[in-house]
């Protein structure tokens, strides 16, 4: 029997059956006529497949998509074509979760576990998702029971006395459905390469101050009381806590502050809380109304112990500050049928953000920074015949500053409040040359309002604030194509254009305020362009073997800005390969090699042409079935023990072994 790639189209269709639909903004269904055929999918079983124990591993199988490591925060994102992450939103299901002040968040938090799919879109993203998608928008899907009764339960251990245990059980009972998931993921440390050099305060292999424990709890109730109908109530809860590995780079390197390299910082809390309600209804044949209604919290706490060395002898912290915020918000969209052909959305969507900063160093004297963002939705679908569908659409969003305040001379006063808005239409179109072959193309206008922090943050007094910055707005060009060759072979390549004004940056301004010496600003500096093209191939050899390669090529720069002429932490080419090799049906062999080219580093104070070393890395995953529903696995993460880093100063994980267990039912 020929391994056909309609018949791996089956197999994940299988595989993704207890996808939470209502957790999807852009439909990803073939039936559908408003389908983006450019977004790309991250299912259940590549999560599996490849180990990705968190959102970051995951996306790294995506072409275009990037690791982009805070290093003095120790903090895991993302970058999409080029678009760092606070340009690109995160959300679960549909529900915004990023920080509200700075519009980012810690990806390497939020574990697979209870996870169904996540979904990157790039070029045209719906107007359904809101405002602020310049770069694309990441939803991260989560599971729903199809079964009476299904569950999965799981651990395992891995290098740096790190451990894991997970349980998932659903029920679906026709007219409602539970679901219940809870998991633990810690270690105390990561090993570093032995070809790790020390510049810095990092002593030994063992990467000092490098433990985390991240753990988290789903619950989903749902009703459905027809075909058409579904309301659903959800709560998670993510609880997290993790060290800052120290600077380990050179001391005198002078593109790296002093505030960069002087750290001796814990977060004792990482917490984020999300209640949501999500329904469906319909209103007669043709009409469709689809509402989310949310409250998401994020508290984080960091202590800090002083400047090293001395710290390291130190248990009390010097001073702690905290982040208290919360997020309330909603979407109301309306789906309109207008012909088989034919599909009219409208959506209205707002989120107010309250940022509270809580300092011990000035008690009572707690700031507060509050804004409102609203956005308005259209998007128009036709299928003009059978081999051709247009999508148009368009959205208005507008951002208020609501409160901006700060400290001076031992009381509270306000910022200056300036509103941004912006319009934002875009369209796309898909042509089935033929049953094989799929072309597209699409054009978007986006913008970015700018974050809080960006307005208002003195970063340590490292900052002059900038209460008056502009929208970033963004053409974004994009065309691709999708072939079957000799129906086991999916080929699929894109050719993107992203170009950017008004872009904010960091620029070198005299001392003002607070700062007084080696001053930054956040301004919309002007152009930024990001090109490149990405490559992809799925391949079916036999019932034993099958394999996935991705290529992408991005060049990125900024247009007018000769103090810093290059975006950083972007590699110029990146390839990320795995096969699949089953000698017999209980046996998988799954071997997966990474690379890299050279990054630019970021630079906080000057600018520098200090790159990043490219590197390969090799993982290896052996899996066994035991029995039907029964899994042991056993792997080795960067097996040829390279040294390599994302941010300076920060090095990565060096040879690492894991092994686990997995029951299913």
């Amino acid at each position: 029997m020929r391994r056909v790639i309609l018949g791996s189209i089956i197999a994940t269709v299988a595989l993704q059956a207890d996808v939470y639909e209502l957790g999807r903004v852009e439909v990803v269904a073939q039936t559908d006529i408003s389908q983006n055929k450019a977004t790309e999918v991250v299912d259940a079983q590549v999560l599996k497949e490849t180990e990705s124990k968190t959102v970051v591993e995951a996306l790294q199988h995506i072409p275009g998509v990037f690791v982009d490591q805070t290093g003095a925060k120790n903090q895991m994102d993302v970058r999409v074509r080029g678009f760092k992450k606070s340009r690109v939103p995160v959300f679960v299901d549909g529900i915004p979760v990023y920080v509200p002040y700075n519009r980012e968040t810690d990806l390497n938090r939020f574990t697979t576990y209870d996870i169904a799919e996540i979904t990157v879109s790039k070029g045209y993203t719906s107007p359904m998702f809101g405002a602020n998608t310049i770069g694309g928008a990441i939803n991260i899907v989560t599971k729903k029971p199809i079964k009476t009764f299904e569950g999965e339960v799981g651990a395992g251990i891995f290098s740096g006395d790190g451990h894991e245990e997970y349980m998932t059980l659903g029920t679906n009972q026709g007219t409602f459905y539970g679901l219940l998931s809870i998991s633990n993921y810690q270690r105390n440390y990561f090993k570093l390469s032995k070809d790790f050099t020390d510049n810095g305060y990092q002593e030994g292999k063992r990467r000092a101050n490098s433990d985390n424990k991240d753990r988290k709890l789903n619950l989903k109730v749902g009703y459905t009381p027809n075909d058409t109908d579904e309301y659903s109530f959800n709560y998670i809860a993510q609880r997290g806590e993790k060290g800052q590995p120290y600077y380990a780079g050179d001391l005198n390197a002078p593109f790296i502050s002093r505030n960069m390299r002087d750290r001796y910082w814990r977060w004792p809390d990482w917490d984020k809380t999300s209640y949501y309600v999500i329904t469906k209804t319909a209103l007669g044949d043709m009409v469709t109304l689809k509402t989310r209604f949310y409250r998401d919290e994020f508290y984080n706490s960091m202590e800090n112990y002083g400047n090293l060395p001395d710290a390291a002898n130190t248990t009390t912290p010097v001073d702690t500050s905290a982040y208290d915020d919360y997020s309330l918000g909603g979407n109301v969209q309306l789906d309109l049928k207008l012909s088989d052909n034919q599909l009219l959305k409208f959506s209205a969507t707002q989120k107010r953000d309250f940022h509270k900063s809580i300092d011990s160093t000035q008690p009572g004297l707690d700031t507060k920074t509050e804004g409102t963002t609203t956005s308005l939705g259209i998007e128009y679908a036709l299928q003009a015949n059978p081999k051709l569908t247009w999508v148009i659409g368009a959205s208005y969003d507008k951002n208020k500053v609501d409160k901006a305040e700060y400290v001076t001379g031992g009381n509270i006063d306000e910022y200056d409040k300036y509103d941004s808005n912006a319009f934002n239409p875009a369209t796309a179109l898909y042509y089935s040359l033929n049953d094989a072959t799929t072309l597209y193309g699409s054009i978007a206008k986006k913008s970015n309002m700018p974050t809080l922090r960006e307005r208002y943050s003195t970063r340590f007094d490292t900052f002059v604030p900038n209460p008056n910055l502009k929208a970033e707005k963004s053409l974004n060009y994009e065309v691709g194509a999708e072939h079957r060759l000799n129906d086991e072979h999916l080929v699929k390549g894109a050719i993107f254009l992203n170009y950017s004004n008004d872009y904010i940056a960091s620029v070198s301004v005299e001392p003002s305020g607070t700062c007084t010496s080696r001053c930054s600003q956040s301004q919309n500096i002007g152009k930024e362009e990001h090109k490149g093209y990405e490559l992809s191939l799925d391949s079916y050899w036999s019932d034993a073997l099958s394999s996935s390669v991705a290529y992408t090529y991005i060049d990125a720069k900024v247009k007018n800005n000769p103090e810093n002429p290059h975006v950083s932490d972007i590699p110029k080419h990146s390839l990320i390969t795995r096969a699949k090799y089953s000698p017999w049906a209980a046996l998988d062999i799954i071997p997966q090699i990474r690379y890299e080219s050279e990054r630019y580093v970021r630079s906080e104070a000057i600018y520098s042409d200090y790159k990043t070393k490219e590197f390969f890395l090799m993982d290896i995953k052996i899996a066994y079935r035991a029995m039907k529903d029964l899994e042991l696995s056993a792997g080795i993460k960067n097996l040829f023990d390279k040294d390599y880093f994302y941010s300076y100063g920060y090095p990565q994980e060096g040879r690492n072994y894991y092994a686990n267990v997995r029951y299913t039912f």
